[in-house]
């Protein structure tokens, strides 16, 4: 793989050859220049071709530092305009103008500031090159252009540099002059139409205005334009989207007592297995009593907390999915968080809907969520753990259950493998009284990492086995900044930053992906790679021009890509990233391939 960063000057040179001109702002082919100076109206200048403006055709252009052009066929009487663009001398004209940025510009010849035409065939192109405002500094300059074509047809362009340094109007227009109606101010900054051959733009407030670094074309209508406005500054434009979003889910069962529960949980167990991004959900009937292991004396019991939470830290984390677990929070109303914070805390009326919307959106083993009670003065049943060989156990040792008053103990116990992430719900006591007042409902299941849907109840000794993603899987995301700038002297250096990297394998915490740089785009929604077997992700490239490995610890990356000196504006260059990841490992077994891709990041290349 060859890294981008590498790339001399003359290789981005010849790659620009290659790309349309659409992609072109200032045109560099700028000619020579014809003059400069302050409040002057240069030498004639004559078309290649017949200009049609209001009726008329003219096979003449006077330019003036001033930022506008009068048309004729040999000669004007205009004059420099000095020295501020007003709507009044636009229409007063004795001939024809056409004004890019009609202000009191000072072309600084000393400066390298000059007024120049290019002419072919097919084009004229008028440049007030390295321009300032009278009285600012030497060091402000900008750049403005007018492209005139043999249709009738003119563009403005502005450099990003383009702003009103002083207090005076800038005018940006056109009108035949000779006592033409003014009409009201228009935007050239969005699309309009104007049904008049005299239009105008007024620019008086201080900044950056809205044409900065954009240009305008403007189409004859005979009478009046249709204009529409484009941008040319240096910009990173995402396009196309990434591949996956898959939220996180959810999977319960509900009982509407205790009486129902004790039918469809007692003596029974559930096992989830770790697989891809969450997990393989298994029934296991008849099975609690094999499996549960009793508390020893030398497990720890809870502090009595009704309703409350716990967090606990065990020796080592677990493994899950979604990572390592260094902390546990224990919910005394049957809920085990993966994290420090609880899910439905405090809440002892427990229901499918707020499972699913969890405050905290943590994943979570809900292995008996009731209205536990192990505050009962009467009972000596308590929350305990303990941690035996990779086995973490949280066992509901004869815990009472909500009113006071009544002996109705109930035990269940989680069982969390730090060797394999295996995690079993064993039930083996539950206690059908139903004299609480608040109700005694139950609610098992699993729910993923941040929003999920509510799916509803189902029965688990007949839905399972279920897949259940724990981990939402978010689209591979690309970025860059800061903008892509080039000038005749100096370069930038840009950061293409990917995120959301999958894991490359389930739980190996390493991440793997490529940054692409290809000097052609497939526009959005880019070609579908179904048929290589990643269906739903779309490369957005029309080739691996340059690419640089990415290789790490996290789910964001980053590569650099040093934009050289002299790369003519206008220039785009398309990135796009991709991933790789153990085909299948997606939930519900998607993207045989293993391969995820990112937005793409369409760069232009400008001077500023």
């Amino acid at each position: 793989m060859q890294a981008f960063r590498s790339l001399s000057r003359a290789a981005l040179v010849a790659a620009a050859c290659a790309i349309s001109l659409q992609a072109q702002c200032l045109d560099s082919n700028t000619g020579a220049s014809i003059g400069g100076g302050d409040d002057i109206v240069l030498p004639a200048q004559t078309l290649p071709f017949a200009f049609p403006f209001n009726g008329n055709t003219y096979t003449t252009i006077h330019p003036c530092t001033n930022g506008f052009v009068y048309l004729s066929n040999g000669t004007t009487t205009g004059g420099a305009l000095c020295c501020t663009g007003n709507t009044t001398a636009l229409a007063a004209a004795t001939s024809p103008m056409i004004a890019p940025f009609w202000t009191d510009l000072n072309m600084v010849v000393a400066s390298g500031g000059a007024v120049k035409v290019s002419s072919t065939a097919s084009k004229v192109v008028v440049t007030w090159e390295n321009a300032i405002e009278y009285s600012t500094a030497a060091t402000l300059q900008f750049s403005v252009q007018l492209w005139m074509s043999p249709a009738g047809d003119f563009t403005f362009v502005y450099d990003s540099r383009v702003q009103n340094r002083r207090p005076s109007t800038i005018l940006v227009g056109m009108s035949p002059g000779a006592g033409a109606t003014i009409p009201a101010a228009t935007n050239f900054s969005t699309v309009g139409i104007g049904a008049t051959n005299t239009n105008f733009q007024l620019f008086t407030t201080l900044g950056a205005i809205s044409l900065s670094g954009a240009k305008v074309d403007f189409l004859p209508t005979a009478p009046g334009f249709v204009w529409n406005p484009g941008n040319c500054a240096a910009t990173h434009t995402n396009y196309g989207t990434g591949c996956y979003s898959i939220p996180a889910t959810c999977g319960y069962q509900s009982f509407a007592d205790a009486v129902a529960a004790q039918a469809g949980l007692q003596g029974n167990a559930m096992l989830l297995a770790p697989s891809g991004s969450g997990y393989l959900a298994s029934w296991l009937p008849g099975a609690g009593a094999a499996l549960y292991v009793a508390p020893t004396v030398a497990a720890t019991s809870l502090a009595t907390n009704d309703d409350g939470d716990d967090v606990f830290t065990p020796t080592t984390g677990f493994p899950t999915p979604g990572g390592i677990a260094s902390q546990l929070t224990i919910s005394h109303n049957g809920i085990v968080t993966l994290g420090g914070v609880g899910n439905n805390s405090l809440d002892y009326t427990p229901t499918g809907p707020e499972l699913a919307g969890a405050l905290n959106n943590a994943a979570a083993f809900y292995v008996g969520w009731h209205d536990w009670y192990d505050a009962e003065a009467t009972s000596t049943g308590r929350i305990k753990t303990e941690e035996v060989g990779s086995v973490i156990y949280i066992t509901w040792d004869n815990v009472d259950n909500y009113p006071t008053g009544v002996l109705n103990p109930g035990t269940m116990q989680i069982q969390l493998d730090r060797s394999s992430g295996v995690v079993t719900y064993v039930w083996t006591a539950i206690d059908p009284s139903t004299a609480s007042t608040f109700g005694t409902a139950y609610l098992v299941g699993f729910r993923g990492a941040g929003p999920v849907a509510d799916p509803g109840s189902v029965n688990f000794a007949t839905a399972l086995p279920a897949s259940y993603t724990q981990v939402p899987v978010q689209p591979l995301a690309l970025g860059a900044a800061p903008a892509p700038i080039s000038t005749p002297s100096t370069g930038s250096v840009v950061t293409y930053t990917t995120s959301n990297i999958p894991e490359l394998t389930p739980g190996s915490g390493l991440y793997v992906a490529l940054s692409i740089i290809s000097l052609g785009q497939v526009p959005a929604p880019g070609l579908d790679l179904s048929f290589i077997g990643a269906p739903g992700c779309a490369a957005l490239v029309q080739s691996l021009d340059f690419t640089q490995s990415m290789v790490g610890l996290t789910s964001s990356q980053t590569v650099t890509l040093t934009i050289p000196a002299g790369v003519p504006a206008g220039t785009f260059l398309y990135s796009q990233s991709a991933a790789l990841i153990t085909p299948n490992s997606l939930p519900n077994g998607q993207n045989a391939f293993g391969l995820t891709t990112s937005n793409g990041v369409a760069s232009r290349i400008d001077v500023q």
